[in-house]
């Protein structure tokens, strides 16, 4: 496998389950790479389970020496999608793979690789899985499977795509769910342990996505008025650039409804360099604890949490 993508270099997408080998298998594609001289590029969409960039963001680096584990690398730039669940964020997820994948190749990437979420079983993991790979149009996919299970999403790959079907590595170690959301607490922690307090006037950063609290599309204008203050506490919000990457990840810790403003903790001295904001879904205190999600949709006249796919949620992020 690694032959073949060295001799024949490009976009090299994993796919997986969870606790199959993804992440060893594309950091060790990237260090063979950075060995022969190739300019490498690892993107990270594993939005659970980030190495690059906290968690809900997809982060992206310059492979430039090998190194032991991918959460070596150093993150270059990132894009904010806003959960740790991809069936509320796949759009935003797969923006960022494309974006990322754009920025590798604007700068002469001769091979990128992709990590990926183990979102992989169901009708809706199937369809965004395949929406996934053909947004970002690889050459080669390391598909890393038990027994057969990605076989309904490599019939839908593009004609041309070159599939490298490897076994489940038995050197994985199996995390449960509850291990997955204490790693996510520490990396969350981390991120925010230089954060400070700024005050952010909503009418002078645009945001670019719309919040969504019990089925509606709240206008940024009316955040304040028509979404309780509770269920906006510690909503994971983005700080992003003109050109709409990540500044940095912030978490509302006080609205002020009168002023229209919210009073939000991020790793910034300053946000002089925030040209809008993006509003997501995952709510998480500075601590790093989760602390549940902004309510999407309303059923049966109460509004409640659900997730946009047709899945329950995945192990594997």
């Amino acid at each position: 496998m690694l032959e073949a993508i060295l001799n024949d270099p490009g976009i090299a997408v994993m796919l997986g389950d969870a606790d199959v080998g993804k992440t060893t298998t594309a950091t060790a594609i990237a260090n063979a790479a950075v060995r022969v001289g190739y300019r490498t590029v690892v993107v990270d969409t594993d939005i659970g389970q980030s190495d690059i960039g906290p968690p809900a963001t997809v982060g992206l680096a310059l492979a430039c020496r090998p190194v032991l584990q991918m959460d070596q690398l150093p993150a270059a730039a990132a894009f904010f999608v806003g959960d740790t669940q991809p069936q509320f964020v796949y759009r935003y997820l797969v923006e960022g793979a494309v974006r990322s994948v754009a920025w590798a190749r604007e700068r002469g990437a001769e091979v990128i690789v992709v990590d990926t979420t183990g979102w992989i079983e169901g009708p809706a993991a199937v369809a965004a899985k395949a929406r996934k790979i053909r947004g970002i149009g690889p050459r080669h996919v390391v598909a890393l499977q038990r027994s057969g299970e990605l076989e309904p999403i490599l019939a839908r790959l593009p004609e041309g795509t070159i599939v490298h079907r490897l076994r489940a590595s038995f050197r994985a170690r199996a995390r449960s769910r509850e291990m997955r959301r204490i790693a996510r607490v520490h990396r969350f922690r981390q991120y925010f342990a230089s954060a400070r307090r700024h005050v952010v006037d909503l009418a002078a950063f645009p945001a670019d996505r719309p919040a969504v609290y019990a089925g509606r599309h709240i206008p940024q204008a009316r955040m304040l008025a028509e979404i309780p203050g509770s269920a906006l506490r510690h909503l994971l919000v983005g700080l992003v650039d003109q050109d709409g990457w990540l500044a940095a990840v912030g978490s509302i810790i006080e609205t002020t409804p009168a002023a229209q403003a919210v009073a939000i903790a991020a790793p910034l001295r300053s946000l002089a360099g925030v040209s809008g904001l993006q509003w997501g879904v995952l709510r998480v205190a500075p601590a790093g604890t989760e602390e549940g999600r902004l309510q999407w949709r309303r059923r049966h006249g109460r509004p409640r949490q659900e997730y946009c796919g047709d899945e329950p949620a995945p192990e594997g992020t």
